[in-house]
């Protein structure tokens, strides 16, 4: 019992010590990414199962308090069932999520607002056609790396059906010049 008192003591005194940022990462001195070019990967959200995205900033104001971009993405259904016992997808089934959105914040954190719809391919009925709803909430790191959880409730075969998603991504620039 008196090894794990002094083990509980030493762990405390150490992590009392130790910082999780350095103050050059205060919100204060952050300095957005310069991509104007996201890719992440996103779980549930408006390609339902999954999607790897592409996301380009089509306008970005002055003062960086408004954001506006445009996204296509890329999902596969390995699976046929209900997710969470909500959406039924047949195996095999292709998911490409399109939407547009506003990012609204001046600091690395920022609100999302955006609408769009996801397009379901299977190979033995026809394409459909889900509208969806984007409400969400993404961190933007110094180094480029975007973090977004968001609401994207789905319409489809007529009813609403609340769902949410999570990603993970980097922001990018293409490289300028020619090359030789």
């Amino acid at each position: 019992m008196k090894n794990y008192i002094s083990i509980l003591f030493i762990l405390f005194f150490v992590s009392s010590s130790l910082l999780a940022q350095d103050d050059n990462y205060a919100t204060d001195n952050y300095v957005a990414p310069q991509g104007l070019n996201n890719w992440y990967v996103e779980f549930g959200g408006a390609g339902l199962f999954y999607s790897i995205n592409y996301e380009k900033y089509l306008f970005l104001n002055n003062n960086e308090n408004i954001t506006w971009l445009g996204r296509v993405g890329l999902g596969f259904n390995p699976i046929e069932g209900k997710l969470l016992n909500k959406i039924y997808l047949e195996q095999g089934t292709l998911m490409f999520p399109f939407a547009t959105s506003f990012l609204f914040g001046s600091n690395k954190e920022k609100l999302e607002l955006g609408f769009g719809y996801t397009l379901l391919s299977k190979s033995n009925a026809p394409n459909e056609i889900i509208p969806t709803g984007i409400l969400g909430f993404r961190v933007m790191e110094r180094n480029g790396v975007c973090f977004r959880i968001s609401y994207t409730p789905h319409i489809r075969e007529g009813v609403y059906v609340n769902w949410f998603g999570l990603s993970l991504g980097k922001n990018f620039n293409f490289k300028k010049g020619r090359r030789r």
